[in-house]
């Protein structure tokens, strides 16, 4: 192995259909490193400036400015996890035969998809601080964190998150990883919603599937075939809401990243709908994930939810279900004469609601906060009772209840992102 790697890793591999280099020289030059320190324990600083950082790529240089890490994080993360290193160490191995594969994915991906990037792909190390991102057209690839799986020893590692993310990693899925970022190039900043973030994230897991020729491979695509309409259900009540976490990045989860899996579905039914598919796979990539209108009708014509409704209709569906806050028993909103004799608030929701109601004190600071005590919902879950603090005369008192867990009993969530309630009270 210690011979083989630095024969392969020190070379350029050329993508001549449109310019890409896909480089991996950080490889090679961070396990010298590595195995030199192992040597010399007492000059790692010099070891890791000199034969490492000295002589980083522009893709390296760029990762490590983006995703601010140096020098002390590698010596703290080689001496804390050797078990770690050990582990991983062969799968980081970029061999001509994966080379092989990627490039032709990448002269069909231009078939596919005309384009003139200039793009270079780097493939090398980090701290365990991000699986990649990207650069302008760059693509930076820390091939410690996705090339890993259920043998890398993950035991030295203090983060949970990043000990799980290991359970659902392969390294025979660098290629699918690397076309998959190489096309969040192409695409649009930035994403609106839950929905436009499934679908820039799992239509890039579609467009590699046809760019390799070859079926897509992941953890929440098993998941998510297999349990198909219990996921398309989940999606459907909180697509237009922006809590990320309960779709992308929670490895937490007993079934994480199943947005991406949902997206994947959306953008291979919108191609398998287009009667033109060069124009559609245009069409995908293209896609502005701000533009809330854009990305409804771009579920509208794939009709992952199969009934046939136009985007009005989708957005006027959704909007019905979703939790409004109708009334508080007692005063009216806004109030400027309320008693401090009140001793509870009822609030009552359009729609039984699920008990985890979000209530937040607001930039006032907890002074001008009224609530004592969450007694929680009646029987029918639409009215919540929340006990008052000891009131004091002529002071202004608000707080808001917010969508971060608030939601009907069925799983949609609440329709206002804040919903401030605020009062005075009168005087003596």
């Amino acid at each position: 192995m210690k011979r083989i790697l630095p024969a392969l890793a020190v070379l350029t591999f050329l993508n001549w259909s449109n310019a890409q280099k896909i480089i991996s020289s950080d490889i090679n030059n961070f396990w010298i490193a590595y195995d030199s320190i192992q040597k010399n324990k007492s000059n790692q600083s010099e070891i890791i400036e000199n034969v490492f950082l000295n002589k980083k790529t522009d893709g390296l240089k760029a990762f490590m400015e983006i995703k601010k890490f140096g020098k002390e994080d590698y010596l703290n993360v080689i001496e804390k996890y050797p078990g770690f290193w050990n582990s991983i160490r062969p799968n980081t191995l970029i061999d001509s035969k994966k080379i092989k594969t990627i490039n032709r994915a990448f002269r069909r991906l231009g078939k596919l998809y005309p384009n003139n990037s200039k793009g270079n792909i780097y493939y090398t190390i980090g701290t365990l601080k991000s699986g990649g991102t990207t650069n302008k057209e760059d693509l930076l690839l820390g091939v410690e964190k996705i090339t890993g799986d259920k043998n890398t020893v993950v035991s030295e590692l203090e983060n949970e998150n990043i000990k799980k993310i290991f359970l659902f990693t392969n390294p025979s899925q660098l290629e699918q990883v690397t076309v998959h970022e190489f096309i969040h190039t192409f695409q649009k900043a930035g994403e609106i919603n839950v929905l436009s973030k499934a679908i820039k994230e799992g239509s890039c897991d579609f467009i590699a599937e046809l760019a390799l020729n070859k079926k897509f491979t992941a953890h929440y695509l098993d998941y998510g075939f297999k349990n198909y309409e219990k996921v398309k259900s989940d999606f459907k009540k909180e697509m237009f809401s922006k809590k990320l976490e309960n779709w992308f990045y929670n490895s937490n989860a007993n079934n994480p990243d199943l947005g991406y899996f949902v997206g994947y579905v959306i953008s291979k039914k919108y191609y398998e709908n287009s009667s033109d598919k060069k124009a559609a796979i245009k069409n995908i990539i293209n896609l502005d994930f701000n533009n809330e209108n854009d990305v409804l009708q771009f579920l509208a014509i794939s009709d992952y939810f199969e009934n046939k409704k136009t985007t009005e209709q989708i957005l006027s569906e959704y909007k019905a279900h979703q939790p409004k806050l109708i009334k508080i028993i007692g005063f009216e909103n806004g109030s400027q004469h309320v008693s401090t004799d009140i001793k509870k608030i009822q609030i009552v929701f359009s729609q039984p609601m699920n008990e985890k109601i979000s209530v937040n004190f607001s930039k006032n600071g907890k002074e001008h906060f009224p609530l004592k005590n969450i007694v929680g919902l009646d029987k029918s879950k639409t009215i919540l009772t929340i006990e008052t603090a000891d009131l004091k005369h002529d002071t202004e008192y608000d707080f808001y209840i917010t969508d971060r867990t608030t939601k009907s009993e069925d799983g949609y969530p609440f329709n206002t992102e804040e919903y401030k309630i605020s009062f005075k009270t009168g005087n003596k």
